[in-house]
């Protein structure tokens, strides 16, 4: 039996118009700035800060034009601290808080020609423990591996423009981490850390006034009882000045992803959409200062 080919034609078109729909991606994750702590014995000791931000939008204005379909700002600081405990123990305490905006020129939950914003607010204490060694007599490279947990909230506020509906999602969170990193030590006032790491994050407390199907829409219904992981490279290099080899100037590049997102889903209903899964901010470049108060005086 032979298929008429427009009704099958139709039904393709349709099934590949419900697959390219799509919604404003909504975040659940920020990376924090990379905690590398250049220790090579007992009492090492190190407190830093740094500002975070992608560059890209740093200085833009959130107003869009008729050339752009969305725009987004990405920026916050960090404050670290990490002690040496034994020659080769150590133990690591960092503060993270974000601000985070979104701006669209369509509404995906009004289904209409209108804007519509979303703020982000995220805060984290982490803690962490684990060893450094050396790798070879020269001792200018050194292993580190970290464990550790990152104890945190995340609140946003979802609005149309005109305001016509006010919705917000807000809950905690524990993100477990694997912190291996590679300490390269090219002399007193040059050194470079390179660190992949792997994260682990779970959600807890949700309150929201979003309904159960705008939640199905943007993703949300995928946040309650299921893991989220994310990979999250950084590279963090240290500048000395002379003379003061207690400070460091830091510039860092702070990467994440979530590599087991579900991008799209060929056996699910039109009804749900192809990017309704969550996201993760992908890239910060972070600048900032450590300061080593012992660093030079145990030689």
């Amino acid at each position: 039996m032979r298929v008429p080919f427009y009704p099958v034609a139709a039904i393709l078109a349709l099934f590949f118009l419900a697959s390219c729909s799509s919604t404003n991606p909504r975040y659940i994750h920020n990376p924090a700035v990379y905690n590398a702590s250049f220790f090579r014995q007992q009492g090492d000791f190190k407190l830093s800060g740094a500002f975070a931000a992608n560059p890209n939008n740093l200085f833009s204005d959130m107003d869009l034009d008729s050339s752009q379909d969305s725009k987004d700002k990405n920026l916050g600081f960090d404050v670290q601290a990490a002690v040496a405990v034994t020659d080769h123990f150590m133990i690591q305490v960092a503060g993270m808080r974000r601000f985070e905006k979104d701006r669209f020129n369509d509404d995906d939950l009004l289904d209409a020609n209108k804007s519509s914003k979303i703020n982000y607010t995220r805060s984290m204490i982490d803690v962490g423990a684990g060893f450094y060694t050396a790798m070879g007599a020269s001792q200018k490279v050194y292993f580190n591996g970290i464990f550790g947990a990152g104890f945190g909230s995340s609140k946003s506020t979802d609005k149309g423009s005109p305001t016509e509906r006010n919705r917000y999602y807000d809950y905690n969170f524990v993100k477990y981490h694997i912190t291996p990193s590679f300490n390269f030590f090219f002399s007193d006032n040059a050194r470079l850390s390179v660190a992949p790491q792997f994260s682990l994050m779970t959600s807890s407390n949700i309150k929201t006034n979003y309904t159960e199907d705008e939640q199905a829409r943007v993703g949300y219904n995928t946040l309650p009882n299921k893991n989220k992981v994310f990979f999250e490279p950084s590279l963090l290099f240290q500048a000395g000045f002379p003379n003061v080899s207690w400070m460091k100037f830091d510039v860092g590049m702070n990467f994440a992803t979530n590599p087991l997102s579900s991008k799209s889903n060929e056996d699910a209903p039109p009804t749900v959409y192809e990017n309704r899964d969550l996201r993760s901010r992908k890239f910060l470049l972070s600048l900032g200062l450590s300061f080593y108060p012992f660093e030079g005086k145990r030689k």
